[in-house]
Order: C-alpha cells, then sequence, then structure tokens
C-alpha cells in the first residue's frame, strides 16, 4: 500500500498565448525590417554585393508587390514590377560575368520600389503583412 494515499496531480503545461496580431511590433523592429534592403542596395552601389543581398532586396520587393496588389495601388504595383524586371536582370547578368553589379536605372527603380514597399508597409495592417510574407514565402517555397 502506498505511503501517501492522495497521489500527485499531473501538471498540465498551458500553452501561452501569441501577442495579438491587431499589436504592431516596436518601432525599432519596423525599422530594422526597412532598412535591411536599404543596405543591400548600398552594397550594391558600393560594388560589394553579394548573393544574400540579392535574396534580401527580393524578397522585400516580392512583398511590395504582392502588398500593392492586394491593396489595389496599382502605380506602386507597376513600378515595383518593374523593378523585379530589374532584380532579375541583375541575376542574369550575375549568372553571365560571376559579379554581382548594378546599372544606374536599375538602382533608382529599386530604390524607388524599396521605399514604396516601405510606405506600404507603413500603411497597412500588421495582419495584412502577415498574411503578404506568408503569401510570399509560401509561393517561393522557402516555408
Amino acid at each position: 500500500m502506498p505511503a501517501n494515499k492522495k497521489p500527485r496531480k499531473r501538471h498540465k503545461y498551458r500553452v501561452m498565448p501569441e501577442l495579438p496580431i491587431a499589436f504592431r511590433h516596436s518601432a525599432e523592429d519596423e525599422t530594422a525590417l526597412q532598412l535591411a534592403p536599404h543596405i543591400s542596395l548600398a552594397n550594391f552601389r558600393m560594388g560589394i554585393a553579394e548573393e544574400p543581398d540579392w535574396h534580401t532586396i527580393a524578397a522585400r520587393l516580392n512583398v511590395g508587390s504582392v502588398a500593392a496588389h492586394r491593396n489595389e495601388q496599382v502605380e506602386a504595383y507597376f513600378t515595383i514590377e518593374k523593378s523585379l524586371d530589374a532584380i532579375r536582370a541583375i541575376r542574369s547578368r550575375h549568372e553571365r560575368s560571376g559579379k554581382w553589379g548594378i546599372n544606374g536605372d536599375e538602382l533608382k527603380i529599386i530604390g524607388e520600389s524599396l521605399v514604396l514597399t516601405d510606405e506600404l508597409q507603413k500603411a497597412v495592417t500588421r495582419r495584412e503583412m502577415a498574411e503578404v510574407i506568408k503569401y510570399v514565402f509560401q509561393t517561393v517555397g522557402v516555408a
């Protein structure tokens, strides 16, 4: 016969709820998310870009394209699509030459599109931005 007539109750672990999607992330996080592609673009301008810089810019432009399309921002959508053509041209030039480089027209259109994407990020809700990012990464096949 056990010494303790009342056995210990097993502890039930509760899953802590996540931060509600209605709350926006901190200003520092938002700035960091916006700043990374601009730093990558600066690396292209200085001639020190590498493949992760290309991927950072391409991912951000894809997010901007989907956000503009979903929010019916037609002019922004077409501008970002032009910059996606430019980023594809950069990739194909890299495959031919083995070096990452950018010309003035590509630099200008990609810079404008990154600014448009930053503005779209500020205009949409956190939930909408999360859905856009999830859609982009599922479509690309990363997540």
